[in-house]
């Protein structure tokens, strides 16, 4: 599967990537902020970092049992070339087998490759994501 993201900053690009992440998991209306998780990531370019974002996130759904709802970066220290790094502030809830119905099951998923292009007034993503079998 692939995210297809366009944002005019690369703050912005993380945060939509985080949302289509979200929405392509589960509804995002079933998600309470209950708790607050902290993440952080560090990386030798922009792709590389927003890969780790978003592998982050699967983590805490797939790993933690958390799903997220919403974040805040703390620290965002990242352009359009160079190294990076983040740490957010994810908020959202344990999951609960009675109210969160996945669309697709997180814990066979993972971010395997980031491509990003610059335009004139925006930077587009492509965020693909595949399906590992359990156990492979």
């Amino acid at each position: 599967m692939i995210l297809h993201i366009s944002a005019q900053s690369v703050p912005q690009l993380f945060e939509k990537t985080a949302d289509e992440l979200l929405k392509t998991l589960i509804d995002p209306q079933v998600v309470s902020e209950a708790l607050r998780e902290k993440v952080v990531v560090e990386a030798g370019d922009t792709a590389l970092l927003l890969k780790g974002w978003v592998n982050a996130l699967i983590n805490l759904v797939a790993e933690q049992r958390i799903i997220f709802k919403s974040f805040r970066f703390q620290v965002f220290d990242a352009e359009r070339t160079g190294a990076g790094r983040l740490k957010a502030e994810v908020t959202g809830e344990l999951i609960d087998p009675l109210r969160h119905v996945f669309k697709k099951e997180a814990a066979s998923w993972r971010c395997e490759q980031v491509r990003l292009e610059n335009g004139a007034k925006s930077i587009e993503a492509q965020v693909v994501l595949e399906s590992r079998q359990i156990g492979s």
